[in-house]
């Protein structure tokens, strides 16, 4: 079994760009999730300028850093309409030096009856027209109908994240199975340092012995000031991985052994 990613969202202007280069080189699973929109991250913004010096810093010191853009609001309306806008379209195209796109996944956080319905037929077009960068959709129960459609024509792949409380931060009684065999599923919801080794054995029962999932937590990852604490992150991606480590050595999963 493993865990592909360890998501630590919530990364903004109040975030120290070079502890999170450092976090990510000591933990290489982490992943930051950012959020944005054209209230959070318009032109001259404070989030806008952090991005573009985050960017920079990348590319200057060579660093691995996984970075995900999570799209909120008018940015991920206009998104599945087919509009993106001048800042959002430098983000969406920045590479590393590598020649890697410095976001290299994308969450488009919409979801059905809050914002507008997504037109299927843009989403997969401008899926496709950022092909090398991964999206990732959030499987609430508003959206499965429209995810199973987009899946099942076949068109384009994505991530799949559940989080029925939709960012509140709110503890599920259970955990769900895949939405898809063959899809990336991640988790969000309540999770923290304090419970995410429970969290991950109910994950883990819901998983194929083989299988490959992720976590994702923002509000419990929080300081007493209410930002990110990146104290806090290495503390959720500590206990992540050893609980990881010691499954796939000792534990077996219906009978087999769990492997990578």
């Amino acid at each position: 079994m493993e865990l592909k990613y360890v998501t630590c969202s919530g990364a903004n202007e109040h975030t120290n760009i070079k502890d999170m280069i450092a976090l990510s080189e000591q933990f290489p699973k982490v992943e930051f999730g950012i959020q944005v929109s054209g209230k959070k991250c318009g032109q001259g913004s404070a989030r806008e300028s952090w991005l573009k010096e985050l960017i920079q810093a990348i590319k200057r010191e060579r660093k691995s850093i996984f970075l995900a853009l999570h799209l909120n609001q008018d940015w991920v309306e206009n998104f599945c309409e087919g509009r993106v806008t001048p800042q959002l379209s430098t983000f969406l195209t920045e590479k590393d030096w590598t020649g890697k796109p410095i976001f290299q996944r994308v969450q488009l956080n919409f979801k059905i009856g809050r914002e507008k319905m997504p037109q299927l037929e843009m989403v997969e077009e401008m899926i496709k027209r950022y092909s090398e960068i991964r999206f990732i959709l959030s499987a609430s129960e508003a959206n499965k109908n429209f995810i199973r459609k987009l899946y099942h024509r076949g068109q384009v792949k994505f991530d799949c994240l559940y989080d029925e409380s939709f960012g509140e931060g709110q503890l599920p009684s259970d955990r769900k199975y895949p939405l898809f065999d063959d899809v990336l599923q991640g988790y969000a919801g309540g999770l923290s340092p304090e419970n995410i080794e429970r969290e991950l054995e109910k994950i883990s029962e819901k998983q194929p012995y083989n299988g490959k999932f992720y976590i994702d937590a923002e509000g419990k990852l929080k300081g007493e000031n209410g930002r990110l604490s990146l104290e806090r992150c290495e503390h959720f991606i500590r206990r992540a991985i050893i609980w990881e480590h010691i499954i796939n050595e000792h534990s077996f999963f219906e009978g087999k052994r769990i492997v990578k």
